[in-house]
């Protein structure tokens, strides 16, 4: 998980210039739209082929903060999700996390309202050399499927940017 970040963070020459508005954006695939704003760059789709070169787990769309320490990474899972079923998510998804990530330091699940919608939300730190990990997934239900957020940086980049970060997520609109 750690490289992918990392490699995203690389990709300066694959952003999209210009992707910056005040205006709902349909995301090309996903069933949902945004409002990015100035401070956020969309990765290309060769810019998130480059950061992501396994097609399993390969995220739809991906935005990232200005300093290009913060991405913000939407993938619509074929998994099967009901909307009844995202609250029990809250309470069994964590148990997967800590089976599936090393070192799991901190983790804390909780049922959101994000554009009239219900999502479950984790968000978990793991060690590193300089500064914790930060990892949140945001999953909901969409069209009977499984639709991800996942953000990923460190703790003080995500603190830095976490104005503009919540502002996306935030925009967040199920069509």
């Amino acid at each position: 998980m750690i490289r992918p970040l990392l490699t995203v963070t690389l990709l300066v020459g694959l952003l999209l210039p210009g992707q910056a508005q005040a205006v709902p954006v349909k995301l090309d695939s996903l069933p949902l739209s945004v409002e990015p704003n100035a401070k956020l760059l969309t990765l290309n789709q060769a810019g998130i082929r480059a950061a992501f070169p396994s097609a399993a787990g390969r995220p739809d769309a991906v935005f990232m903060t200005e300093d290009r320490k913060v991405s913000v990474a939407f993938e619509w899972r074929t998994s099967k999700l009901a909307a009844n079923e995202v609250e029990k998510l809250v309470a069994q998804f964590p148990a997967v996390i800590r089976a599936q990530v090393p070192n799991v330091k901190t983790l804390k699940a909780s049922l959101v309202q994000m554009g009239g919608s219900p999502w479950a939300q984790f968000v978990f730190t793991t060690p590193s050399q300089s500064d914790d990990l930060r990892r949140e997934l945001m999953v909901t239900s969409a069209g009977g499927r499984m639709l991800v957020v996942t953000i990923a940086g460190n703790v003080k980049d995500y603190s830095r940017n976490e104005a503009v970060i919540r502002n996306l997520t935030n925009s967040v609109r199920l069509n």
